[in-house]
């Protein structure tokens, strides 16, 4: 249900609260920093907290285009309800090894719901989309109360990290996180760092010397992990905003078109009932009727409440026009900050069968639509925009140029097999030292065959030393190749030595697959570079 009246402004942005358990120091902040962007955190080592999260995205995910959408409840691609959401890791069990997705194949998978914001998260009593993260923060571990009450953002925390779908393995445990985390270098897989973090790891090499000095002992457990990461969210304050400026005093921090906008935001067109300044959210769930509740109950998932059929949390807005996606799916018809404006002064809403009361029948004139879309504007964090401090980041390892790239596809060696198709070499990310293991999966355009994956050594690094694989320069395999219904798929997995005089090694890999459709029976799949870091 609806709660409070229209708002008036209440003031400018104030830093969230923290529960007492859990008190903003420097040094967890950041030890959470180094943590939320550090890809060595998935299980492949593709993926990092912060992928989904980026600054100049508004706090949300900045990928788009086909790779990004989920099919919805039907399915099937192209239809009616599919979503926009965050890709993630490619499907793989227990053991480690690549599996085909119903939906997806052997390509990353995609969550149902976009990626919220992350910048104003500490301030919500519930998290996700649906209010599932709230209150009691329990130790995953023991079982233990660590947290009474306010422990939203230290359970969501830990989620995306076990998600087999966002950074995990299927039934990856904490003990295998943590036993990963005393391992790796820290933001191993990062470049430009953030000055505060490159200070931090000067003095605190280790993932065990930052926990050590944030919590006094070197223990990593789950809980230290959620701490120190809702920790780092809680410093991300974007209050200095044209509209923060304008309560603040300067009258001129905003257009005339804005602050004709800000009366209309707050009066006629009600949207201050549910995104009430200064968070411009109210911590509270609505329905809009953006897709009909049968695609994604909401909120009722949660609570079994038929009430709440359909019900999604109310989003701040701040930043919101740095977005590339609006609502809880992404709405990949919506294109522009205008049009997630404009929907809700059309008298029905989303158009769907859910919508609060307070929209229903609720119009708003063109011009209004225009100007309430310039005091969006007014809503965006310069230094959010700019990735300044607090909200600069390191560049991960998926956003280095091409040419840069580890594993760097070199585009020679391919044998075209059955059906005129190579055997493709499936990684998403580079070997590095802290990794139990590495592995390299294969999509092949015939199954019930075998393959072999053939290791050229290339570089010996800085240091040089011997990389801990079977057969190192020699074919390995066979390897038997399953069937899918397309063809077939087999993954490799090889166990690094823990030893830093890898790091800087070089080695090339290619598939070789027993193959009648293939030039001499062999069909192969193009070389790769790997570098271990």
């Amino acid at each position: 249900m609806l709660s409070g009246g229209v708002a008036e402004a209440q003031g400018y942005l104030t830093p969230p609260p923290a529960p007492p358990e859990n008190p903003v120091t420097a040094e967890k902040a950041a030890l959470g920093k180094i943590l939320f962007w550090d890809e060595q955190l998935s299980s492949d080592g593709s993926i990092a907290c912060g992928t989904c999260h980026i600054p100049s995205a508004g706090g949300s995910d900045a990928r788009s285009g086909v790779a990004t959408l989920n099919p919805g409840p039907d399915g099937v691609f192209g239809t009616a309800d599919d979503s926009t959401g965050s890709p993630g890791v490619l499907r793989a069990n227990g053991f480690g090894h690549l599996e085909p997705d119903d939906r997806f194949g052997l390509e990353p998978q995609v969550t149902d719901r976009y990626a919220p914001s992350t910048l104003t998260a500490g301030y919500f009593d519930r998290l996700f989309w649906d209010g599932r993260a709230q209150g009691k923060f329990i130790d995953p571990v023991t079982g233990a109360t660590v947290i009474a009450a306010g422990g939203a953002l230290e359970i969501q925390s830990l989620g995306p990290i076990l998600s087999s779908v966002e950074m995990a393995d299927e039934g990856r445990s904490f003990v295998e996180l943590t036993e990963r985390i005393e391992t790796i270098r820290p933001l191993a897989l990062a470049s430009q760092l953030p000055p505060d973090s490159t200070a931090a790891l000067a003095a605190n090499p280790t993932y065990p010397d930052l926990f050590d000095l944030a919590f006094g002992s070197p223990e990593i457990t789950p809980v230290r992990i959620a701490f120190a990461l809702a920790t780092y969210q809680r410093t991300l304050v974007p209050d200095e905003t044209p509209w923060d400026d304008f309560q603040r005093g300067d009258t001129g921090a905003m257009t005339a078109a804005q602050l004709r906008g800000m009366a209309a935001f707050e009066t006629t067109a009600v949207c201050a009932v549910c995104h009430t300044p200064p968070l411009f959210a109210n911590n509270d769930f609505h329905a809009v009727g953006i897709r009909p509740s049968s695609d994604d109950p909401g909120r009722f998932a949660v609570t079994g409440n038929p009430q709440d059929l359909g019900l999604f949390k109310t989003p701040s807005l701040r930043n919101v026009e740095l977005r590339g996606h609006w609502f809880h799916n992404g709405r990949p018809d919506i294109t522009t900050l205008r049009d997630t404006v404009e929907i809700y002064g059309t008298g029905v809403g989303g158009g769907f069968d859910t919508l609060d009361a307070t929209l229903n029948g609720l119009m708003i004139p063109a011009q209004d639509v225009d100007d309430i879309t310039e005091f969006l504007r007014a809503l965006t964090d310069p230094r959010v925009a700019a990735e300044t401090f607090p909200f600069d980041r390191p560049t991960l390892r998926s956003e280095r140029a091409p040419a840069a790239q580890n594993p760097l596809r070199l585009g020679v060696g391919e044998v075209l097999g059955t059906g005129g198709v190579a055997p493709r070499a499936i990684v998403l990310a580079a070997p590095f030292l802290g990794a139990d293991e590495f592995r390299i999966g294969l999509e092949a355009p015939l199954g019930n065959t075998v393959g072999a994956l053939q290791l050229r050594l290339a570089s010996l690094g800085g240091l040089g030393g011997p990389l801990a694989v079977r057969g190192l320069g020699l074919p390995v395999g066979p390897l038997p190749i399953a069937p899918t219904s397309g063809g077939g798929y087999a993954t490799w997995r090889f166990s690094l030595a823990q030893s830093p005089a890898i790091v800087g090694l070089g080695f090339e890999a290619q598939w070789f697959v027993r193959d009648s459709g293939a030039a001499g029976g062999v069909a192969r799949s193009e070389r790769l570079r790997f570098t271990v870091e």
